[in-house]
C-alpha cells in the first residue's frame, strides 16, 4: 500500500505542507481518496486511512468558518483519515480562500498531515490519486505521457525553450535547466511559488555539475557524414533526489526537447542564409536594439569550430523571431540584433541571460524603430561596452542610456583628494580587515548591497544565501554604526567604494 509520503514524493511534487511534516505522518498509509463536496454529509463513507480532498469552493459552503473547519476535522480524526489536500479556488474569492486557512490550521492543530495545493482540475486530481493508489507505475508514466502532451502543445504554439522548460520545471515542482552540448546553460527556471527554487538555481549556476538528475537528450545526426552529436542535457536543480515521477517524466520528454533543439537551430540557419541576402532583422520588431560582446572570453583562445559551436547555442536562447546573430565566427565581436516587447522594452532581460551564458559583459544599444539605424546602434553599443570597461566592476548589462554614467564613474579616481576621502570614509569597514583579500571581500559586500534594491538581489549578485547577507548587514552596521538605509550615507559610499576598488584594480 502507498504511504502519504510516496504519494506526495511521486505524485505531488507542488505540494506545500500547512505546517512541518513528522517522518511518522509521511508514513501513513493511504487507503482511498476522498472528495469533499458542497453538501450534506460533505463527504461519504470516509474511512481509515482515506486522504480528503478539500476544494475551496465547496468548504466554503459547508465548513466556512473556524466552528465549522474545527468539526470537519474532528471527523477526520475520529475516520483516522490519512490527511488532506486542500485546493486553492479563484484568487478573488474570499470566503473560499479563509475557509482553506481556516481548515488548515485546523488539521494542523489536531495532528492531521494538510497539504496545500494551486487551483486544480479536483476531478483530475482524484483520478490520479486513485490511479496512482491502483497501479503506481501506470499512473506516473500516464503524468509523464500529459507533461509531454503539454510540452507538444506548447511548441506547435511557437513556444521557445525558455517557455518549454517553465512547463518542465511548473510541472514537476522543482528547478531545471536545459543544458547545450558544450554544457552551458541554455534556459535555466526556478519555479516563482517553490521555496528554494531560487537558492537550487543559484548553486547551480555555482557549481553546474552538482544537480539532483542529468538526463542526457538523444544525439542529434551529424552534418555531412559526421558522427551523431550530442544534442545536451536537461538537469534537475537542488540537493532532494529525483522522484519517480521526475525519472518517468525526463525520460519521456527527452526526445521532444532534442527535436526542438533541431528545428530551433534549422529555423536559424534559414535565417542566417536571409540574412546574407540582405539587411534583415528579427521580425518581432521594431522596436530593435543590438547588443555587443567579445566573440571569445578574454585571455582564453577558442578555435573557428569552437566559436562557432558557441554562436549556435547562443542562437537557441530565444526564437529567430526575436534574435538575429550578425557577422560570423571570424568577427572580432559578437553583434546580436533583439527584438523588444513589452515585457522587456529596452532588451535588458534578455541581454542579461545572453551575458550569463557568454560569461561576460555585454553592451546594449537604445532601442530604434528604423533598420537604417542599426549601424548607429551598433556604434552606441561599443561605445557603452567600452566605457563599462573603465569601470572597477564591469556591469553584465551595460546600458546605452547609462553611458555618461559610465563615463563619470570612470572618471571617479581623478578626483581632487577623493583617494583619502574615500579610505578615510570606509575605514570603519576596513580597518578591522588585516588581508587584502579580507578587504577585497569587504568592498564587494558593500558594493552589492549599495547597487541592489533588496538583499536577495544583492545575495544573488554575490553567489550565496540570502540569510548570510542579512547577517553580513547586520555585522557591517554593527561594527561601523552606519544605517544603510541612510540615503545620503549609502550615495557617500557608493562613490568610495568604486574609488577604492578602481584603486586596487
Amino acid at each position: 500500500m502507498s504511504t502519504l509520503g510516496d504519494l506526495r514524493a511521486s505524485l505531488l511534487p507542488t505540494a506545500e505542507p500547512v505546517a512541518p511534516i513528522r517522518e511518522a505522518d509521511l508514513a501513513r498509509e493511504v487507503a482511498w481518496v476522498r472528495v469533499l463536496r458542497a453538501r450534506v454529509p460533505a463527504l461519504e463513507a470516509l474511512g481509515p486511512g482515506d486522504l480528503a480532498i478539500a476544494p475551496a469552493g465547496a468548504l466554503a459552503i459547508v465548513a466556512p468558518g473556524p466552528a465549522e473547519a474545527a468539526e470537519l476535522v474532528r471527523e477526520f480524526v475520529a475516520a483516522r483519515a490519512a490527511g488532506v489536500l486542500l485546493v486553492a479556488g479563484d484568487p478573488d474569492a474570499v470566503a473560499g480562500s479563509d475557509a482553506l486557512e481556516a481548515l488548515g490550521r485546523a488539521a494542523v492543530d489536531a495532528g492531521v498531515p494538510a497539504f496545500r495545493l494551486g487551483r486544480l482540475d479536483v476531478a483530475a486530481l482524484e483520478r490520479s490519486v486513485i490511479g496512482f493508489l491502483v497501479n503506481r507505475q501506470a499512473e506516473l508514466d500516464r503524468q509523464a505521457g500529459l507533461l509531454e502532451a503539454r510540452l507538444e502543445t506548447l511548441a506547435l504554439e511557437g513556444a521557445d525553450l525558455v517557455g518549454l522548460v517553465a512547463a518542465i520545471g511548473g510541472s514537476l515542482g522543482r528547478a531545471v535547466a536545459l543544458e547545450g552540448r558544450r554544457g552551458d546553460a541554455l534556459a535555466v527556471h526556478a519555479p516563482a511559488d517553490l521555496p528554494g527554487a531560487a537558492d537550487d538555481v543559484r548553486g547551480y549556476l555555482a557549481r553546474p555539475r552538482a544537480v539532483a538528475l542529468r538526463i542526457a537528450l538523444p544525439a542529434q545526426p551529424g552534418a555531412h557524414g559526421r558522427r551523431p552529436t550530442s544534442s545536451g542535457s536537461l538537469a534537475l536543480l537542488g540537493a532532494r533526489p529525483a522522484s519517480p515521477l521526475e525519472r518517468s517524466a525526463v525520460d519521456r520528454i527527452a526526445a521532444l526537447l532534442a527535436l526542438e533543439l533541431v528545428r530551433a537551430e534549422s529555423v536559424r540557419r534559414a535565417g542566417d542564409v536571409a540574412a546574407r541576402r540582405g539587411d534583415a532583422l528579427p521580425t518581432d520588431g521594431p522596436p530593435w536594439v543590438v547588443l555587443l560582446a567579445e566573440q571569445a572570453t578574454p585571455g582564453i583562445a577558442l578555435t573557428i569550430d569552437q566559436r562557432d559551436e558557441l554562436r549556435r547555442e547562443l542562437r537557441l536562447l530565444a526564437p529567430a523571431r526575436r534574435l538575429g546573430l550578425r557577422g560570423d565566427a571570424e568577427s572580432l565581436e559578437l553583434r546580436v540584433v533583439l527584438a523588444v516587447g513589452r515585457d522587456d522594452p529596452a532588451g535588458i532581460v534578455l541581454a542579461g541571460r545572453i551575458a550569463a551564458f557568454l560569461g561576460r559583459g555585454v553592451g546594449v544599444s537604445r532601442p530604434f524603430d528604423d533598420p537604417s539605424d542599426r549601424p548607429a546602434a551598433e556604434a552606441e553599443a561599443r561605445a557603452t561596452l567600452e566605457a563599462a570597461r573603465g569601470l572597477p566592476a564591469t556591469p553584465r548589462v551595460a546600458r546605452a542610456d547609462r553611458l555618461n554614467a559610465y563615463r563619470l564613474l570612470g572618471g571617479l579616481h581623478n578626483l581632487s583628494d577623493g583617494p583619502r576621502q574615500a579610505r578615510l570614509l570606509l575605514d570603519p569597514l576596513l580597518a578591522t580587515a588585516s588581508r587584502e583579500e579580507a578587504r577585497r571581500a569587504r568592498l564587494e559586500t558593500l558594493r552589492a548591497l549599495l547597487d541592489h534594491p533588496s538583499p536577495g538581489e544583492a545575495a544573488a549578485a554575490l553567489g550565496v544565501h540570502r540569510n548570510t547577507i542579512a547577517y553580513r548587514v547586520r555585522r557591517l552596521e554593527a561594527e561601523t554604526g552606519w544605517d544603510l538605509a541612510d540615503p545620503e550615507l549609502r550615495l557617500a559610499l557608493g562613490i568610495a567604494v568604486r574609488i577604492m576598488q578602481s584603486a586596487q584594480s
